[in-house]
């Protein structure tokens, strides 16, 4: 049940696109959520330095890239025997990978330096196991979830008092409240969906709304903090895997 208006669209649009002598021919072992259907690149991660160039993880071969913030022109800055997915830049400048191939998906940083990572393995319906955890700035490693139902992508509140974190396989997003001590308690749902994929990259703007990236539907999706859906934002391009 919904009270509220339709929101409206918005036609996002298209930054750059990744040439095709960047794009890899040679067979790779992942899929993704693509079983049998061949990817010669798939995009994750987008992070920006500190002066406004692009990053983005290309998961199945391994790689890095970065993207100019002036030309738009996109280089292989690393790669390695991996499947890089999420990442995240540290107040150093120095950046956290979350590689796939180990079964950790995303990761954010706080402001403190706490650093907070999915581990969705294959967990689904059927294994409902996918954890959640905080690594310390002291250390201390804390499990937030231990009952996540394909974790994914996750993202602080503006006053970093909440955690959002996308369930992609519930098609559902949860709202965990953060304590000084390292646990959460009374989580929720604070925001549900349908289609034959769910939730994957969160990100908050300036103004604490959320946006949801939702691959199989193709869209972003706004709600304000309280869950009122703001808008919905589609894809410039005939691709419509939104993943983050």
């Amino acid at each position: 049940m919904n009270f509220y208006p339709v929101p409206p669209i918005i036609n996002a649009q298209v930054l750059t696109r990744i040439p095709d002598d960047l794009r890899c021919q040679d067979e790779s072992d992942w899929r993704g959520g693509f079983a049998g259907a061949f990817q010669n690149i798939f995009l994750e991660g987008p992070t920006c330095d500190e002066e406004g160039h692009l990053y983005v993880t290309d998961i199945p071969y391994g790689r890095i890239l970065r993207i100019d913030k002036l030309s738009k022109q996109a280089t292989v800055c690393v790669q390695y025997d991996g499947e890089p997915n999420g990442m995240a830049r540290r107040q150093d400048g120095k950046f956290i990978v979350a590689d796939y191939k180990k079964g950790v998906n995303d990761v954010i940083v706080d402001s403190k330096g706490n650093v907070y990572f999915t581990d969705q393995g294959q967990t689904g319906m059927t294994d409902q196991s996918g954890r959640v955890y905080r690594l310390g700035n002291d250390g201390r490693l804390d499990k937030l979830v231990d009952n996540g139902i394909s974790p994914n992508g996750l993202a602080l509140s503006l006053d970093e008092r909440f955690l959002y974190v996308a369930m992609t396989r519930s098609n559902e997003v949860w709202r965990l409240p953060l304590h000084s001590d390292g646990s959460t308690s009374k989580a929720g749902v604070f925001f549900r969906s349908f289609g034959n994929a769910g939730p994957d990259g969160v990100v908050l703007d300036e103004e604490g709304n959320v946006l949801i990236c939702h691959p199989s539907l193709g869209s972003v999706f706004v709600v304000d903090k309280h869950g009122v859906p703001k808008a919905r934002i589609v894809s410039g391009s005939a691709g419509i895997n939104l993943t983050n």
